[in-house]
């Protein structure tokens, strides 16, 4: 009788539904959904307002803040030395860690504004015409992606320990010499994340 009632523990047991990897991320990466939805409604509401699709890398990337070669170590030290009551420490340090390594873009994110999810190998295939050629690369872009403002990348959002506060990275490339990047800080006002003025640590612009 109790190796019958072992086996039907066994079998309950590997019968036991638990949670997927996609349903954990997604249920940890809700309030990250809602800065990044935010962001972009505000920064690029023109797009918004007509139905335009953002065209994102698929990729959280804050690469571009280690133009000068800087390392990740450095990026967090140089950040952490102008944290300040406006940019405490502990949101700079949570947006280091979550951006210590790429991450994929949440699928998610289609199914809050219309957005196209580009990969490295769909962004060298379309970009692989040079400036000399004719249609070149970007011409080649915007017939494939009338009216976009361009190629949109994100970072990861880091949080102030209060969950009041988010910092998040966006760059953009419009073509060959029309781009930049910059780091950005919201508050939570109510249920809504809003943009707040300036920016800390590096920026580029190309």
């Amino acid at each position: 009788m109790r190796s019958l009632l072992l086996i039907i523990a066994l079998v309950a047991a590997g019968c036991r539904t638990y949670p997927t990897e996609s349903t954990v991320t997604s249920a940890s990466t809700t309030s990250e959904l809602d800065v990044v939805v935010s962001f972009l409604a505000d920064h690029y509401d023109y797009c918004m307002k007509s139905n335009t699709p953002l065209v994102v890398e698929d990729t959280f990337s804050i690469a571009m803040l280690h133009m000068s070669d800087e390392s990740h170590e450095k990026l967090t030290r140089s950040l952490l030395s102008q944290a300040s009551d406006e940019v405490p420490a502990d949101l700079i340090r949570d947006f280091c860690d979550k951006n210590a390594k790429p991450h994929k873009v949440w699928p998610e994110l289609r199914e809050r504004r219309p957005v196209i999810l580009l990969s490295k190998a769909d962004l060298e295939t379309l970009f692989s015409a040079g400036h000399d050629q004719k249609p070149d690369a970007w011409d080649r872009f915007y017939t494939k992606y009338p009216k976009s403002p361009g190629v949109i990348t994100l970072s990861r959002v880091g949080f102030n320990r209060r969950r009041g506060m988010a910092m998040v990275y966006v760059g953009s490339q419009s073509h060959w010499l029309a781009g930049g990047g910059h780091i950005r800080i919201l508050h939570k006002q109510v249920e809504k994340w809003v943009v707040v003025p300036g920016i800390i640590g590096p920026m580029w612009v190309s």
